[in-house]
């Protein structure tokens, strides 16, 4: 266990922690940069604040820019040890985790990220048997979800009503949009983060759905002139910190309770680092001249039109593609839980309350004796 995969990462690594003598190293694996929420909000604060616990003798290399595996291999690659842990996009996995994309695929009907991070952690983690079989199936231990900035609408000509996203060619990140552009009477293009410029630029694509930071990561605003906010939900999909099954039973009881004591901070760090990037574009989007539309009221009529129907439609395909038993209760399930984070949230519990309570009654209760052996 000691020194997991370093000589064949070591060259690889985009960040790396130095290494007291005779901690145990873990190897981190993402397809994403240094620049990127996950890493700069949430691994690196985690990992620091987990060397410096003399104690723990715990340190991690990150090896980035998909040099270990890329997002769609990450579940298999994960569970095969090419790493002892990573990043997970768990929309490009839907028959391995069957239970666990029944949320995913009711993104469009969450709002607040924060909220959501928490719901669809503790759903996972304390309401979901189903989900944690299928995540040890594929030899992995889940511990817990990060959410993004929420979704909008990125072109180059004002969408304000149902009817402008008719006969629009719109790059999607998920299934669940995939539905509601088609409904809209759109056409869906699937194309990477990295081609959305060149696409929007040369017409191949008419809209982006992504959140208004991409406007500066993508530098989007230098091919877009509007971007139309509204309730289109946040990605729910993504695990921040998976490890290897083995890895991790490899431990020791002691270094897998301090994981599992700093995954909380880390799981609301890495959602409001997406929430700051997406407020300081929001803000620069006029001065780099796009026209901000804020949530027009046939579009949110719209929305909540296809997320009444679309609930049935997730239930339905959870049981008849994939098999998953009681996909209504798994669906019910979550959205109770959603709704009591939300209501927090809603009424002003701070991120210090939210890493608090998140931990006290999701975290604290797991046995490190036990939790994903």
């Amino acid at each position: 266990m000691k020194h997991m995969f370093l000589a064949a990462t070591a060259a690889l690594a985009t960040a790396a922690l130095a290494v007291p003598v005779g901690a145990t190293e873990l190897s981190v694996a993402t397809w994403t940069a240094p620049s990127h929420p996950t890493q700069w909000a949430g691994w690196e604060p985690m990992f620091a604040k987990l060397a410096a616990e003399k104690d723990v003798d715990l340190t991690f290399k990150i090896v980035g820019g998909g040099a270990l595996m890329g997002a769609k291999e990450s579940l298999q690659g994960l569970g095969d040890g090419i790493a002892d842990a990573s990043i997970l996009a768990l929309t490009y996995n839907p028959s391995d985790l069957p239970t666990a994309q029944i949320v995913s695929e009711l993104t469009m009907q969450s709002g607040d990220a924060l909220a959501v991070a928490a719901a669809v952690t503790e759903f996972i983690i304390t309401a979901c048997e189903p989900c944690q079989a299928e995540f040890a199936a594929s030899n992995v231990v889940y511990t817990g979800n990060y959410a993004t900035a929420p979704y909008a609408l990125i072109s180059k000509d004002p969408i304000r009503t149902p009817d402008d996203l008719k006969g629009k060619r719109v790059r999607t990140p998920g299934a669940a949009w995939d539905r509601f552009v088609t409904a809209s009477g759109g056409t869906v293009v699937h194309t990477g983060s990295a081609e959305m410029y060149e696409a929007l630029d040369k017409g191949i694509i008419d809209v982006a759905l992504q959140p208004a930071a991409s406007l500066k990561t993508y530098s989007l605003w230098d091919v877009a002139k509007s971007i139309t906010l509204g309730s289109y939900g946040v990605y729910n999909a993504g695990p921040l910190l998976t490890f290897n099954k083995d890895s991790w039973a490899a431990l020791s009881v002691a270094q897998r309770r301090a994981i599992l004591d700093a995954v909380p901070e880390a799981l609301i760090a890495t959602t409001e680092g997406y929430l700051k990037q997406d407020d300081e574009a929001r803000a620069a989007a006029p001065g780099n001249g796009i026209e901000v539309i804020d949530a027009p009221a046939a579009l949110e009529s719209s929305i909540a039109a296809f997320n009444d129907k679309d609930l049935s439609t997730v239930i339905a395909a959870a049981g008849t593609t994939y098999g998953v038993k009681e996909p209504e209760a798994v669906a019910n399930a979550y959205r109770e839980i959603l709704k009591k984070w939300t209501a927090r949230t809603a009424a002003g519990m701070s991120r210090d309350e939210l890493v608090a309570t998140l931990k006290s009654e999701v975290f604290d209760p797991l046995d490190a004796n036990s939790y994903g052996l």
